[in-house]
C-alpha cells in the first residue's frame, strides 16, 4: 500500500477519499464513478486509505519510483513559482499550498484531515518545504524546511462532502519568498466564464499510474466554466456534489486520454488556481473511477474552492493579533500608574477574555501601545510611542530567541492625534501604519513586511473631526481594511477601506452612538468566526464586546455582550 522516494525521511503517498455525496454517482466502464479529493496520505495505516479495490505498488528503488514521470501535469509544463510550497505530514508529502503572507499558507481543508473525518495534528507533525520547484521526495531539491505551528480549517468544512474546503497553515517563522494575493469578494471579473486560469502542483502526471508523480512543479492552463455548466454536469448529469458560489469548476471536458487532456490529479490538492496574479481557487476534488482511473474521466471537470467566497474567513487567519496562537484575537492591556504600569494579556475564550497574564518587559514609558504583527512571523508585536519624546518603537520577537527587541521606527510623533495598524491598507498583503497629525491630515506608511515602511503617502484630510480612531481588519467584508472612528455627539462610523494608499478610506457609515464609553480597542477576530470585533469600556469600568457581522451597513456590529468589570484600572487598551 505504500511507495516512497528517498530524500531523507521525506516520502509521498496518495489517497483517494470518497465523500458521502458520491453515493449517488453513476457507474462507468465497470467501475464506480466517485468524487475524489486530491490529497496525499500520511504515514498512519488508518489515515488516508486508498479506495477499496485500488492498489499502490511499493517501488524497490528511488529510480523505479521515478519511472514514468512525465514533463506534463496531464497537459502541463515544468515551471517554478517562489510562492508555491509543499506540505509534509509526519514525513510524507501531502499537498501543495501557496504563501499568502511570509508565515501563512493557503491550502485545502481536506489536506488537514485523514479522510475519515479526523483532523490531523499539523502543529506537531506538519512542515512545509518552500523555495524550490523540485519535489521534496527526490534528491537535490534545495529549498527551506519550516515547521507548522497550527492549522486552521473553515468552521463549516465537511470531510464527507468536501464543502468549504479551505485552510490556512501558520508557519514557525516567516519566509523570504514572494507571496500571492487571495481574490477578494470584489474580484468578480476574475471569474468570468472562459477566462484562462493557471493551476500548479506536484501531483500525478498519469491518470492511471499512481507512481507517475511529478519530480518538478508543473502548471497547466484551464478555462473557467460557468456555474450553469458546472451545475448541469455535476448535479444533473452525475448526481450532485457541486455547490454554486462555494465552488467553481475549470477546464475543457476531460478527454480521458492523457495525451490530449489538461487536468489536475491526486497530489495536486491545496494548490492554487491563478488569474491575474491572484488565487481564485484552491484545488479541491474531481472525478475518478474506483479501481482503475484516478482522474481525467471522460467528460468531467475539476473542482476548486472559490477563494473570493472564503476571503472573509481566511483573512483574519493571515492578519491576526493572536498572542496565544489559537486562532482567536487576544487583548493587550496596560495598568495605570497607580497599579504599576504593567503590561498584561487577556486571552480570548471565543466569547470573551479569560484571566490576565502579565507580560515581561517595561511598559510604563509609553503612552500608546498598538497590537500588530508587522513582520508576519506569527508572533504578537507592538507599535509604541514613548511619552518623553514622542519616538515610535516596534517591539518584536527576536529571530534568534524568544526575547523581544525594541526598534525605533519614527521620531517626534508626540503631537500625532491618532496612530493605528489596521492591516493591509494598500492592497499589497503587508500590514501598514496610519497616522493622523494634529491638523487632521492622515498619512499612510506602507509596510514592507519586515517592520520597516516605505515613503509615506498623504491619505486625506479632515480626520481631526474625530475623537477616536481604531482599526484591525475588514469590518465590511469586501477584502479591504477599514477604520472605526467616533465624532461629535458620540456618533461612531466605519470608514470603509478602498485598497488605495492615496485615498484609503471611503464615505463614513454611521453604525452606533457611543457617549458612555471611554476606552476602545480593535484587537481583531476575538470570537474566531472570521469577522473582526470591537471592544469598549464604559465609564463604570465594564468591558463590552461588539461582535462583527461583516455587513457594510449600520448593522456592522451585533448586540453588545458584557464580558467583564473592573477595567477602570487600565489606561491603555490594544
Amino acid at each position: 500500500m505504500r511507495f516512497s522516494r528517498s530524500e531523507g525521511r521525506h516520502r509521498r503517498r496518495l489517497s483517494r477519499i470518497i465523500p458521502a455525496a458520491a453515493a449517488a454517482l453513476a457507474l462507468l466502464t465497470g467501475g464506480t464513478l466517485v468524487a475524489t479529493s486530491y490529497a496525499g496520505e500520511t504515514g498512519s495505516e488508518k489515515v488516508g486509505k486508498l479506495q477499496e479495490g485500488m492498489t499502490l505498488a511499493e517501488p524497490e528503488t528511488a529510480q523505479e519510483a521515478d519511472a514514468g514521470v512525465s514533463t506534463r501535469i496531464i497537459g502541463g509544463t515544468s515551471t517554478s513559482a517562489s510562492w508555491m510550497v509543499q506540505l509534509f505530514y509526519d514525513g510524507y508529502f501531502y499537498c501543495g499550498g501557496t504563501l499568502v503572507a511570509p508565515n501563512k499558507v493557503l491550502t485545502a481543508a481536506h489536506c488537514l484531515y485523514d479522510g475519515s473525518g479526523n483532523k490531523l495534528d499539523w502543529g506537531t507533525y506538519g512542515e512545509v518545504l518552500a523555495g524550490t520547484s523540485v519535489s521534496g521526495t527526490v534528491a537535490g531539491h534545495g529549498g527551506t524546511w519550516v515547521d507548522v505551528t497550527r492549522g486552521w480549517t473553515h468552521k463549516s468544512y465537511s470531510d464527507a462532502t468536501i464543502q468549504n474546503d479551505v485552510a490556512v497553515l501558520t508557519l514557525a517563522k516567516p519566509l523570504s519568498y514572494s507571496t500571492l494575493e487571495m481574490a477578494k469578494p470584489a474580484d468578480s471579473a476574475l471569474y468570468a466564464p472562459g477566462t484562462d486560469a493557471t493551476v500548479y502542483g506536484w501531483g500525478m502526471t498519469s491518470s492511471t499510474d499512481p507512481n507517475s508523480i511529478a519530480s518538478n512543479l508543473l502548471k497547466t492552463t484551464l478555462p473557467l466554466n460557468s456555474d450553469t455548466d458546472c451545475t448541469e454536469y455535476f448535479n444533473e448529469a452525475i448526481g450532485g456534489g457541486f455547490v454554486k458560489d462555494k465552488m467553481l469548476c475549470a477546464g475543457e471536458p476531460a478527454t480521458g486520454d492523457d495525451a490530449t487532456a489538461k487536468t489536475t490529479c491526486p497530489g495536486d490538492s491545496g494548490g492554487p488556481l491563478v488569474v491575474g496574479n491572484k488565487i481564485v481557487g484552491v484545488v479541491s476534488w474531481g472525478i475518478g473511477i474506483e479501481g482503475s482511473k484516478y482522474c481525467n474521466v471522460e467528460g468531467s471537470y475539476e473542482v476548486f474552492s472559490k477563494v473570493s467566497t472564503y476571503h472573509r474567513d481566511a483573512r483574519p487567519r493571515v492578519d491576526d493579533t493572536d498572542i496565544s496562537r489559537n486562532g482567536k484575537a487576544d487583548l493587550f492591556l496596560r495598568s495605570d500608574s497607580a497599579h504599576g504600569g504593567k503590561g498584561y494579556v487577556k486571552y480570548s475564550t471565543g466569547t470573551g477574555f479569560g484571566s490576565r497574564s502579565q507580560l515581561s518587559g517595561s511598559w510604563s514609558a509609553y503612552n500608546l501601545i498598538i497590537q500588530a504583527d508587522l513582520n508576519r512571523d506569527g508572533y504578537q508585536d507592538y507599535v509604541m510611542r514613548r511619552s518623553s519624546d514622542g519616538a515610535m518603537y516596534w517591539r518584536h520577537r527576536s529571530a534568534s530567541s524568544s526575547t523581544f527587541t525594541d526598534t525605533k521606527i519614527a521620531s517626534d510623533w508626540g503631537t500625532r492625534k491618532f496612530n493605528a495598524v489596521p492591516g493591509d491598507v494598500t492592497g499589497d498583503r503587508f500590514p501598514d501604519l496610519v497616522s493622523v497629525t494634529s491638523g487632521g491630515t492622515l498619512y499612510v506608511y506602507p509596510g514592507k513586511g519586515n517592520g520597516t515602511f516605505g515613503t509615506r503617502v498623504t491619505g486625506g484630510t479632515g480626520y481631526g473631526a474625530y475623537n477616536m480612531l481604531r482599526g484591525k481588519g475588514d469590518f465590511t467584508n469586501d477584502g479591504k481594511s477599514d477604520l472605526i472612528v467616533r465624532g461629535s455627539g458620540g456618533k461612531v462610523y466605519v470608514l470603509p477601506g478602498t485598497g488605495k494608499a492615496s485615498a484609503p478610506f471611503g464615505t463614513a457609515i454611521h453604525v452606533r452612538t457611543w457617549d458612555n464609553f471611554n476606552a476602545y480597542a480593535a484587537p481583531g477576530d476575538v470570537t474566531g468566526d472570521g469577522r473582526p470585533d470591537f471592544v469598549v469600556r464604559s465609564t463604570a469600568g465594564n468591558l463590552y464586546l461588539y461582535p462583527g457581522t461583516g455587513k457594510a451597513t449600520s448593522e456592522i456590529f451585533g448586540t453588545a455582550v458584557k464580558i467583564g468589570s473592573g477595567y477602570e484600572q487600565y489606561n491603555i487598551f490594544g
